[in-house]
């Protein structure tokens, strides 16, 4: 009997609609993918900028039996079938992941009620039948043969003993000499071998956080332990930011204007100014006072970190926990490029043969938003343009309770913060080992994390509560392992050294298989001791690409536990 399909069905797993779920009638020949207003799989057009007008579209080629394609309809950023680019057309299936971009939002395709040859088989198991039996092993009775009573000959017994007493002392001497040679010759080869025999490790507990001082390579781990040991101890944080004026309370824009290019086709240029130190700056100003534009900060991002104490301290990335005070030009689209430079009044800068002086992306490479020094085309007074979490919330491996963050203590030094989450405290921290000196390029290490590549595990859960009796859908997190080692270390620019540094303190790995997401996650040694917290990815026109770690000595000032000076 044939199955009547109803729906289509769509579940949005990343992006703007996260966790929505949206239905379609199955007489319907086809769905438009877009930010077009009549698309039917439809984005935000402000939010969703990496998505086309007319993105593409999937199209039912029969319905008996079920056949479907997609069409990219040469999208700028493409379509991805199951993390493959498609080419034009190709087939899709009931399941399959379709990604809008390479860094786009994600859903799958399916029907309702799918056919019952679309489902996957049951995978049958061969119990095999040829098992040996048990063995039963029999013991035999033997007769015991009482013992003959024993016939005195030769020697007498005081005799014996007398002989025997003697022979003792004479090699009592001989003994002694040789049991102190062979303890003196033990002595000397243990204290050689100390090391390898006994361990060099020297545990500190302090503030309720474990620090080992050193070891040596004795207890070596493999990724798997590593993992299995630490799964409960690396979370996943959840976050979204905003940029706003704190003497007013108002959330800030980056001002936009529309402008024609060469062809005559309009496009939206953003607006730059030059501050008070002669450098480029996006143009900020309150809502109100913007007639395009988009707001200045970050949804539904995440980030990894990793417990450091009982009580519910976890070490991350400041860029994941106070976004921002790190240089951040991500989230400019690239549509508002070239850019216009602009004045105090707003009017736009010509150079001398009277054309518009254009921004590029380099041009405000170094700007961080919370250091931001013009506010409305005026100078910003100090300490009025600051940052703030909407949301920032851990989730455990395994779990799908979202825990709020009650504190975030941002590094001054590097790309580190401490965050405290609203938790009972009986969590099991890491152990962390602060040997900067002794880390070595082709070490071996271990990378724990949440990359937001990594396609997410959903659950669905029935409610018992009465008066809010819907489903709930949610993620629950499961961490990613990648081995590797460490490449490169890089140091920081010093001063009497005469050296610079545009990328220190850092370890530099050969890790690639990481990126957005895993920032915060911990940088395990063979042993399983933190060294370092994963904080970037860089990689070339040709695909190449690297990351890089912080050395925890940074983690371990923000506890207390250590100094860190510039050298």
């Amino acid at each position: 009997m044939s199955t009547t399909i109803e729906r289509y069905v769509i579940k949005h797993i990343s992006g703007s609609k996260t966790n929505q779920v949206e239905e379609f009638d199955f007489a319907k020949p086809e769905l438009t993918i877009g930010r077009a207003a009549g698309s039917e799989i439809q984005f935000d057009p402000e939010r969703e900028v990496i998505v086309s007008r007319e993105h593409g579209k999937i199209v039912k080629i029969s319905s008996n039996p079920p056949k479907f394609a997609i069409t990219d309809n040469n999208s700028r950023n493409g379509i991805f079938v199951n993390k493959t680019r498609v080419k034009g057309t190709t087939e899709l299936n009931p399941g399959d992941e379709i990604q809008l971009g390479n860094n786009g939002p994600i859903f799958t395709f399916d029907i309702y009620p799918r056919p019952a040859d679309m489902m996957m088989a049951t995978r049958v198991v061969e119990i095999p039948t040829t098992i040996k039996p048990t063995t039963i092993s029999e013991v035999q009775e033997v007769e015991v043969v009482p013992a003959a009573e024993p016939v005195k000959t030769g020697l007498g017994k005081h005799t014996v003993e007398r002989m025997l007493v003697a022979e003792r002392k004479k090699s009592f001497s001989t003994m002694a000499y040789v049991l102190g040679g062979l303890v003196l010759l033990l002595g000397g080869l243990g204290f050689a071998f100390r090391d390898q025999l006994f361990g060099k490790k020297q545990t500190i507990v302090q503030n309720n956080t474990t620090v080992v001082q050193d070891s040596t390579n004795k207890n070596k781990k493999t990724p798997e332990q590593i993992a299995n040991e630490n799964e409960d101890r690396v979370v996943h944080i959840e976050f979204s930011w905003e940029l706003y004026d704190a003497n007013r309370g108002d959330q800030l824009w980056h001002e936009y204007v529309q402008v024609r290019g060469q062809g005559g086709q309009a496009r939206y240029a953003g607006l730059y100014i030059q501050n008070t130190d002669g450098q480029i700056e996006p143009y900020l100003d309150i809502q109100k006072n913007v007639n395009v534009g988009l707001p200045v900060g970050g949804n539904n991002s995440t980030g990894s970190g990793f417990v450091v104490s009982a009580d519910g301290y976890i070490l991350t990335n400041r860029h994941v926990a106070a976004t921002w005070h790190t240089r951040h030009d991500v989230f400019l689209p690239e549509f508002g490029f070239p850019g216009l430079l602009v004045n105090s009044r707003k009017e736009i800068v010509k150079d001398q043969q009277g054309n518009p002086i254009q921004v590029m992306p380099g041009d405000i490479s170094i700007w961080v938003p919370a250091e931001t020094k013009m506010l409305g085309g005026r100078p910003a007074g100090s300490g009025s343009i600051q940052g703030r979490n909407k949301y920032i919330n851990v989730v455990f491996a395994g779990t799908s309770l979202r825990r709020p963050v009650i504190s975030v203590t941002p590094s001054d030094n590097h790309d580190v913060a401490l965050i405290r989450a609203d938790i009972p405290p009986s969590l099991t921290p890491v152990k962390m080992k602060d040997n900067y000196d002794e880390v070595k390029p082709g070490q071996s290490v271990t990378v724990m994390g949440y990359p937001g590549i990594a396609p997410d595990q959903y659950v669905v859960r029935s409610s018992k509560d009465p008066f809010n009796p819907s489903p709930k859908v949610t993620t629950v997190p499961t961490p990613t392992v990648t081995p590797g080692s460490i490449g490169r270390i890089i140091p920081a620019s010093s001063e009497t050294a005469k050296t610079f540094s545009t990328f220190g303190d850092s370890y530099q790995l050969t890790i690639n298989a990481t990126g957005s997401g895993n920032s915060g996650g911990p940088l395990f040694d063979d042993e399983g001791n933190v060294i370092g917290i994963y904080y970037a990815g860089k990689s070339n026109e040709q695909g190449t690409r690297i990351s890089f770690a912080v050395p925890i000595k940074y983690g371990l000032e923000m506890l207390g536990l250590k100094k860190v000076t510039p050298r």
